[in-house]
């Protein structure tokens, strides 16, 4: 009984830590939209309605936020590694150099956040084989 209920303790504990990487990785993906197509819209002369605008901002802005919360709080569940990554994420994402045009700020802010994600997916990927094995 005793190994069964530490059986299942653990079991929940990893199925908790792969729902928090995977929604830390759809936050991920989610904030790379707004650049991608954004890029987009730039390199084919187009331009957004004012609600895809304003949906586009909103999903961005509630992304970042979910990336920064995990950061602060992801010590509890996250490895020591992916929580690094969220910050560093943080850190580059907050310090990013002026850039000569909206396409190229696009660009860098496209390219920080798929670097950390990339990063982000590797290191959950090897923390969940270490508590799954």
């Amino acid at each position: 009984m005793w190994l069964s209920r530490n059986k299942f303790r653990s079991e929940r504990w990893w199925e908790k830590k792969v729902e928090a990487y995977e929604r830390i990785i759809d936050a991920f993906h989610r904030s790379k939209k707004f650049d991608s197509e954004h890029m987009r819209a730039e390199e084919l002369d187009i331009d957004f309605d004012d609600a895809r605008k304003a949906e586009l901002t909103n999903q961005a802005k509630e992304s970042r936020d979910e990336i920064l919360r995990a950061s602060d709080v992801g010590s509890f569940i996250l490895s020591k590694e992916a929580h690094a990554i969220l910050a560093r994420y943080a850190k580059e994402s907050e310090n990013m150099e002026r850039q000569n045009s909206w396409y190229e700020h696009l660009d860098l802010s496209w390219s920080i956040t798929n670097r950390h994600m990339q990063a982000f997916i590797e290191e959950a990927r090897a923390d969940l084989k270490r508590k799954g094995d």
